[in-house]
This record gives structure tokens, sequence and C-alpha cells, in this order.
């Protein structure tokens, strides 16, 4: 078994594990490409170069649920347990007379003091070390803000050398409550705006690591048609972005539709200024989708993509007869959209609009629950469901059944709408992948998709007898780079991934799971794992090498292929192991072959991989490193796959946090 104390690393099995050695036939081909990363199976203390790291430590907490967040910041580790499932039948933390709540937890992972806070939190946060918690008075039993009720929900602040809470303010009763950026947290007051130009949001400052928060200030509303103030709902973020969301019954006709009964307008905060305001775009957003920003080159300037709700905004906003030009395919030209049910790109730089450049529209379609990309370089785009462009067959195979990826310039405002238009170039994308992405990943000039050879009616891979996910790249700046399905340092070859997501530190790269499959095309064998099949997915983090060509450098390992999980922390990588796809191996010494096993690899090749402790088949990140300057990796352990009662509450049905020191 892995340790389940934590007092020692976490190790494998004596035995030998099939499939830890790269195949002979990827390393001569290349075809991962760029670095090939360590492969070795077990780890000792001279392959690490700190011997304090790597450590795997068990919390003995039960997290508040399976998706609990677990926040790092420097060395502090935050989440939330489980009354219910800490100790036999449960414990009344905060003393409220029940076992019902979720309990803040920090763990300053240096020293590895733990602190039960005693405190029912909805959310935590951290700022430069400081940690906030939000927090339901009537879950907590407690009137925090001291106005005679419990009914409210707060914000609470404790800094590390302190030992209670602090109250804050009172936040908005419903709803996401606060977003933290860089030193800041913007959190939504539960105190209404009255007067022009105000608004309920409030931003604080940790001016310094572990200090006490400054003063809330208010965020200025920049457009204000009732002159009383605007009230707005956080919606997430994007960067240094935070999406902002407003009510029509709150604050009347913000559209200029002619009615009040819009729900979500929507708006943006840039959390890095010095002056933060909220903008209000002025358009209803789809409410489902996503919205993106991103930098671009022009001195801290933000690009944001979004879905208009045309029902709500009560326009037609792909009607054909709003643009010039090559706007619409030749083969679409009679199937013109004639209603207002789609939900419809738009974008603006923010700068634009904060001098009152209205949002732009490009008139290409999406679903109501889709993601609006951009790439750094200024273009945006989104996947297009045939059925949503009036029938039009966007990419010529005969029938308007496929969700196509499709993009257009976005550096300029006053430029005609001018997407792409030659079927040749226009794909059906695979939508339904795992990761999250929606089929598309952005890297920081180059757009990647993952392309659906059945419905797209076209052989990418040079097998038409054989339908597979095949990935494409295209960089939008270069009108007249063709999408490129050939990949590889060397004797580039289609791939093709069963999972894809972002990294959120770095545009140059992602995370995807590569399928061995592909490497049987042109006769190999393509059991880049060594356990006798080619059914496997290996974690890959692959970067453009030239042009719009992918490399796909990797670990010879079976991940979960649907799960892979994959993170990285300075130049430490994480993902998720499934036994069974690893010639059924038992990873962790249970017995069994059917768990799933956090593993870490050196991405410069300074230390073996190994295996670190059981995880979860949650969909999530298989480890949490938190803000850049984490210290440690933390990660969730089921129980029931291990078969190990790590909080010693008598049952193995929890998910217990661990973590563990990264090199420092």
């Amino acid at each position: 078994m892995i340790d389940s104390t934590g007092a020692n690393r976490a190790r494998l099995a004596p035995t030998s594990v099939p499939g830890q050695r790269l195949a002979a036939s990827v390393l001569r081909a290349g075809l991962l490409g760029g670095i090939v990363l360590a492969a070795s199976a077990c780890s000792s203390d001279s392959d690490d170069p700190d011997p304090n790291a790597f450590v795997v430590r068990s919390t003995g907490h039960a997290a508040a649920s399976s998706t609990t967040p677990l926040l790092g910041d420097g060395p502090w580790l935050a989440y939330r347990i489980s009354e219910a499932s800490q100790g036999a039948g449960g414990t009344d933390f905060n003393e409220d007379g029940d076992t019902l709540d979720s309990i803040a937890v920090r763990v300053n992972t240096a020293t590895q003091s733990r602190e039960i806070l005693d405190v029912a939190a909805d959310a935590l946060h951290l700022v430069r070390r400081t940690m906030f918690m939000v927090v339901s008075e009537s879950a907590d039993g407690r009137d925090w803000n001291a106005d005679t009720d419990m009914t409210d929900r707060v914000l609470l602040y404790l800094t590390p050398n302190a030992t209670e809470p602090v109250f804050l303010d009172t936040v908005t009763p419903t709803g996401l409550a606060a977003i933290s950026i860089g030193g800041t947290l913007t959190y939504a007051s539960d105190t209404a705006p009255t007067l022009d130009m105000e608004s309920n949001l409030r931003v604080v400052t940790v001016a310094s690591s572990g200090a006490v928060p400054g003063a809330p200030t208010m965020v200025p509303a920049t457009i204000d048609p009732s002159m009383d103030g605007i009230t707005f709902e956080l919606d997430g973020s994007d960067g240094d972005v935070i999406f902002l969301l407003s009510d029509e019954g709150l604050e009347g006709d913000l559209n200029g539709d002619g009615d009040a009964t819009d729900g979500f307008i929507f708006g943006v905060l840039d959390a890095g200024s010095d002056t933060p305001e909220a903008i209000c775009s002025c358009l209803p957003i789809a409410s489902a989708s996503t919205p993106t920003a991103v930098p671009i080159s022009s001195g801290g300037e933000w690009l944001v993509a979004f879905l208009v709700d045309e029902a709500a905004q009560n326009e037609n906003l792909n009607d054909p007869a709003l643009f010039s030009g090559t706007w619409q395919p030749a083969n679409c030209s009679g199937v013109p959209d004639t209603d207002m049910a789609d939900a419809v790109l738009h974008w603006f730089q923010l700068t634009d609009l904060t001098m009152g450049t209205a949002a732009k529209n490009t008139g290409l379609v999406g679903a109501g629950t889709a993601t609006a990309y951009a790439v750094r370089s200024g273009f945006v785009g989104v996947v297009s469901p045939e059925a949503f462009e009036g029938g039009c067959d966007l990419n010529d195979d005969g029938d308007s059944l496929d969700s196509v990826f499709r993009w257009v310039d976005a550096s300029n405002p006053a430029d005609p709408v001018l997407p792409v238009t030659n079927s040749g170039r226009l794909f059906a994308v695979d939508t339904a992948v795992a990761g999250g992405s929606g089929g598309v990943v952005r890297l920081s000039d180059t757009w990647v998709i993952s392309v659906d050879e059945a419905a797209d009616g076209r052989d990418h891979d040079g097998e038409p007898g054989v339908d597979r996910m095949v990935i494409a790249a295209h960089n939008p700046s270069n009108a007249s780079q063709n999408w490129n399905f050939m990949h590889g340092a060397s004797n580039p070859r289609p791939v093709g991934v069963t999972w894809m997501a972002e990294d959120p530190e770095s545009s140059s790269r992602f995370f995807a799971a590569f399928s061995e499959n592909f490497g049987t095309i042109g006769g190999g064998n393509g059991d880049l794992n060594g356990d006798g099949d080619a059914a496997d997915s290996v974690p890959t983090i692959p970067r453009i090498q030239t042009g719009n060509q992918l490399t796909f450098p990797g670990v010879a390992t079976a991940t979960t292929r649907n799960n892979a999980g994959i993170t990285v922390e300075e130049n430490i990588g994480f993902h998720r192991v499934s036994e069974a796809d690893q010639g059924n191996s038992d990873l962790n010494g249970d017995g069994d072959t059917n768990d799933f096993v956090v593993q870490r690899f050196s991405l410069v090749n300074s230390f073996q991989r190994a295996l670190m402790g059981t995880s979860t088949n949650v969909n999530s990140d298989s480890v949490e490193t938190g803000t850049g300057d984490a210290e440690f990796a933390a990660f969730l352990t089921e129980e029931f796959l291990e078969g190990t009662d790590f909080n010693g509450d008598g049952d193995t049905n929890d998910f217990v946090v661990r973590y563990m020191r990264l090199p420092q």
C-alpha cells in the first residue's frame, strides 16, 4: 500500500510494472516530439533535487465534497472539511448543534501545522497568504455582522499569524460572492447602490504577504441609465478580467430593446487596473455560455469575446443583410437565418468599450451553452452548429448536422466582418472531447481543434476507412495557411487525443491525453506504454514547434483516458494513471486494478517519475497547486479506491485531503 500515514515517501509496490519504458519505436519516430520525459517507475531520495520534496502527507481531514477546491498560496493550503464525515458519527466543530456544515481549515505545509477554524464556510479565498471566508450566518449559528439576526452571508478574513477570523463585510445572499486575482479580492456587497455611478461591488487589497486587508473601496459603474447606481453579480473570470451580470428588473432597460425583462446583461471589470471600473457592454449574454478574455499585444489591452442572446436582445443578429462582402459562405446564400433564437459571437477591446465604442457583432452563431474563444494575436471564434445557421452546410459534406469551428479577425471594430468562408478550411469539431475545452484550445496565436472525421465527411489521417478524432492546428494571422493535421518533431503524423484542456499558466502549450491507436497508422504497433495493446492514452503537453506544427512530448504511462487531470507547476507535471489501462497493474498495492493514482514527472528530466498516491476519478485537476508561488501540491484520495480509512472515522467512504511539498 502507499503509506497511509504520510510519514514516509509514497512509493510503488516493489513489483515491476508493465509499460514503464518508452517504446523504442516511439523514440525512433519522434512522434511525441521535443523532450522525452524520464520514464523510470521508481523514485528514491537521490532522484529528487530536494530531499524534503514529494513526501506525501495526509491531513486526516475528510473534504466537504469530492469537488472541494484545494487552495494554495506559498506554504498555505486551505480547504473545507465535512463535519458529518469527520470522526465517528461526525463532529460539530462550530458548536451550532448539528454536523451538517462545511468547516474552513488551513494547513501550513512547511511546518505541518493544521488549524480547524470552526467556521461554516461556503467558499474560501487566499490572497497573498491572507485567508478570506464566505460564511452563511444561518449555517454557522452566529451573528457575525452584529445586526441582531442570523440571516446574512458575510465575508471574514484571517491573516497567517491570527487565530480568530475578523468580520469584513456583508455580501450578496446568493450567487458567487467573491473572486480573487493577484493581490485583490473583488466581492459583491449586500449594500445596494443609491447614487449615480455607484455599484455594489467592492475591492480589497492585501498590500503584502500576510497583511491585514485594506479598507474596501467601491468599484464605480461607468454606465448608469437610471442614475441611481447598478447592482452586479459576479459571473467568473479569465485572466485579470472579471465577468459581471446585471438584471434589468433592478436597473431598467440597459440594452435599449424597449423592455426591462432581461436578466443577464453582460459587463466586465479589469481587476488588474489601478482604478477598476464596472463596464457594461449593455448586451444580454447567453446565460449558459462561457465568455473569454485574453491580453493582446497593445500595452495591457484585453480582448473579450462573448455570445449575445438574440431573444433577449429582440434582434436577428446573424441576418446576412447586416453584413457586407464575403461574410456568408457561397453555399449558404440560399438559406438565410430568419429567427431570433441564436447565441451570436460579439467582441470588444476593453479600452474601446470604456470609451463608448459598442461591442462588435460577428454574426457567427454558437450554441447557447458554447464557449466564445479568443487568441492573443487578435482573433475570436466559436463552434457553430449548422442547424442554427439556417441549415447551412458550412463544411460542404452534404448535411447540416455538424458543429463547425469559425473565426474572424478582432483587431479593429471599424473593419468589416470577414470570417473564413471556404468550406475547405471549415471542419466539424468533436465538441464532446473530455477536458472541458468544447473541442477547441487557444494558444497565444494558434487555434487547435479536435476534428470529428465521421461528422466532417472527410479523411484527415490517411486512412479513409477509419474515422477518428484528429487534431488540427492553424495560425489565423496567416490567411494563406491551411490547417495542419500532421504533427511531431520528425516524421510528422496525424494525432488524436481523448482529453484536452488549456494550461491556465501558459499560452504556449496545452494538456492532452494522446491516443495510442494513432501509432497503428502506417503499420506501427501503437503500444506506447508497453502493456501489449494500443487502446490507451498517454499524458502529453503539446507545444507549437514551427508554424502550425505541434509536438507532443509526454510520458509513457496510461493516463485516465477521459479524466487525465494534467497540471504543471514549476516544470513538475502531474496526472492520473489508470491501473486498468496500465496493463491491469496494481499500482497502489491494494490487491485490485480498478484504481486511479497520481503520478508526478519532470519536464526537464531533473528527477525520475513516481506514483504519489491514490487519487479520485472526479473530473478535475489531478492536483492543485494554487498561485504561482505555491510550495506544494495537494490532492484528494478516495478512501474506497484504496480501502484505507485515512481520517480514522471507521469507514472508507470519504475523500481525504493529502499534500506534498515541492522542491524549493
